[in-house]
């Protein structure tokens, strides 16, 4: 399993106007994190699997305790563009659902996932909310930060059951490897509608929103793909209710006299699949370039 780290922190602060002014804080990082390549039915341990841990810290002259809990964003905390909220926040769990850090230091919290052996839960992306909140009574401070988990399960082309969700697809990425400039790849997706009407879903390239921050989305040691224009797809799709559509994929890679420089390096897109109302997916298409001839 491996894991994008967004190391930044969410910070608050509180000052109280009593005989003297105090300020409490809490600072937590990172502040959002992607956990990738999910295998329903296995327990992971997510800071021996890839090193992260949720750090708290305390500036402040006395102790602080905190509370730690999960939640499904419709509950607390925030979507990103083109995740579902997690089935059941109790698939996720902290080793202990209450830290105490020393003045002027920091704690750790250890996160658990588990998601249920069940193939509909392949190919999936959702998002869970960390709650990290001051425990109320004598010393207490009212304080909280939400930290988001995208978290995603594995890509399965040909799975026999339908995804979970009300709209389902397989696989969820789409590889194309060892491609060398000049050439043409295909690929397929297949999109389940599980709702009871029909749909008509819009396709387009997420980061042609320049409002979207890439970082939240690419996958580690993964660039951009340099042109959207590379990528052609359906910009429309309907599919009736229950019903089952593909979604035809290919890839156009310049030739080599303006596309050298690729050689080797890791591209990546994410498309945007759009009901006319209610919540989009995605399915990421990665491109891994052919490493440069070698030269004598």
């Amino acid at each position: 399993m491996t894991s994008r780290i967004r190391w930044a922190c969410v910070l608050l602060t509180l000052v109280g106007l009593t005989g003297q002014v105090k300020a409490a804080s809490l600072k937590v990082s990172p502040a959002r994190f992607i956990i990738h390549d999910v295998n329903p039915g296995a327990l992971y341990d997510i800071y021996k699997e890839t090193g992260l841990r949720i750090t708290i810290f305390n500036d402040d002259d006395v102790a602080r305790t905190w509370l730690l809990s999960v939640h499904r964003p419709s509950e607390r905390g925030q979507w990103e563009r083109g995740y579902s909220e997690i089935p059941d926040a109790r698939w996720c769990w902290f080793e202990q659902n209450e830290v105490t850090v020393p003045p002027k230091d920091k704690a750790y919290a250890l996160l658990f996932l588990k998601v249920p052996e069940n193939e509909k839960y392949l190919n999936q992306h959702w998002i869970a909310t960390l709650g990290v909140d001051g425990k109320p009574g004598p010393g207490g401070i009212a304080l909280a930060a939400d930290i988001r988990v995208q978290i995603e399960t594995k890509s399965l082309p040909d799975a026999t059951q339908r995804p979970d969700g009300l709209l389902g697809l397989a696989p969820s990425i789409v590889q194309f490897d060892n491609v060398a400039p000049g050439s043409v790849e295909k690929g397929r997706v297949a999109l389940y509608n599980n709702d009871t009407k029909a749909h008509s879903y819009s396709v387009t390239p997420l980061f042609d929103d320049k409002s979207v921050e890439q970082t939240v989305y690419l996958t580690h040691a993964h660039s951009a793909m340099p042109d959207p224009g590379w990528l052609a797809f359906p910009q429309k799709i309907d599919i009736e209710a229950g019903g089952v559509a593909t979604m035809d994929i290919e890839l156009k890679v310049p030739g080599p006299v303006t596309n050298a420089s690729l050689h080797g390096n890791k591209f990546e897109s994410i498309l945007l699949i759009k009901p006319e109302e209610g919540l989009a997916r995605f399915v990421r298409v990665r491109l891994v370039a052919k490493e440069a001839p070698k030269t004598e």
